[in-house]
């Protein structure tokens, strides 16, 4: 369980007061339930049934189900608003992880031309890796200001507190899905390990590229479709379905379907080497939605494998090129 003051990456859904023998039914996915007073019973469609009991912590309980009050009781129920499970594990995420991920966005930062003066953004920022290798730009390539945009909260807290360069970054918590772009506003964007992670592709692409200024400069790193660390993460998951909604191959043509044109691509490859399977197991639950599935405990993961990812830098039609095309 979670003690309530430390609950991250959800949201309240509804709160208040039930009755002896009221019933609250809890839909299908993850939820937390914070008894404050009274006493409870869960009975899930599937699984252990259980007493909830007033407490300092919150009840982690995966729907659907429902709970039947045995007293007047006081409640509140969350729900996952970081649905990827990045947030909960975002000190493990950065210390684990955003080291190694560096390398990948120093390597996208190197392709890039921003000029001083420029407004970028990187969305799905995380840690804040990427928006450091951007800060990491020679003087004069240096953007102006940075957004990064993120919905897991506690991921934007670490990238808050180690972001320490002296050009302007600003990180904000915001549904990438929702957020009302400005339109021909952003110089340059960048997404680092994200675009697998997107449900509605087409539509978020969309987005991006109306924000984006004619010109302007898209740049994405995604797991290569033949990634020895992926595959073996697939291997690991003791839940069913895969991690990634989108492959390598999908995402250029989601791209290319938005209107960008690329300019260039190249593979990124490393290698991960962690001194046990059980610091390799620890590596893989600071990755969201692997963690929230659990791991398969006859599985013994390997203690090295490579890394193998597709950089690549595409760019809006400028205003010439936009005027042929509507001529």
């Amino acid at each position: 369980m979670t003690r309530v003051d430390e609950l991250g990456g959800t949201r309240l859904v509804s709160a208040g007061q039930k009755e002896l023998n009221a019933i609250l039914e809890i839909p299908p996915g993850h939820h937390a339930v914070w008894l404050i007073d009274g006493r409870a019973e869960w009975q899930p469609e599937s699984g252990n049934a259980g007493i909830l009991e007033p407490s300092q912590k919150v009840w982690d309980l995966d729907g659907p189900g429902s709970l039947r009050f045995l007293e007047t009781s006081h409640y509140a129920r969350f729900e996952a608003w970081d649905e990827l499970g990045f947030g909960p594990r975002a000190i493990l995420y950065r210390t684990l992880v955003e080291s190694r991920n560096r390398g990948i966005g120093e390597a996208l930062a190197a392709g890039l031309p921003p000029q001083a003066g420029q407004i970028w953004a990187d969305v799905g920022t995380g840690t804040g890796a990427m928006v450091q290798a951007l800060q990491a730009q020679e003087q004069s390539r240096r953007p102006q200001w940075i957004l990064g945009i993120d919905r897991a909260s506690r991921m934007l807290d670490e990238a808050w507190s180690h972001s320490s360069a002296p050009i302007p970054a600003w990180f904000v918590a915001r549904d990438l899905m929702s957020v009302q772009w400005p339109q021909r506003t952003f110089d340059g964007i960048t997404a680092l390990l994200l675009l697998h992670l997107i449900d509605d592709l087409d539509y978020f692409l969309g987005n991006l590229f109306g924000a984006l200024k004619p010109g302007g400069i898209f740049a994405y790193a995604v797991s290569a479709d033949a990634n020895p660390f992926m595959r073996m993460i697939m291997h690991q998951l003791a839940g069913p379905g895969d991690f990634f909604k989108q492959g390598q191959k999908k995402i250029r043509q989601s791209v290319l379907g938005a209107g960008f044109t690329i300019q260039h691509s190249a593979t990124y490859k490393d290698e991960i080497v962690m001194e046990s399977p059980d610091a390799m197991r620890e590596l893989i639950r600071s990755i969201g939605g692997p963690a929230s599935r659990g791991l398969r405990a006859d599985v013994s993961p390997p203690g090295s494998i490579e890394r193998v990812f597709e950089l690549v830098w595409a760019q809006k039609p400028g205003r010439s090129t936009e005027a042929r095309h509507n001529g």
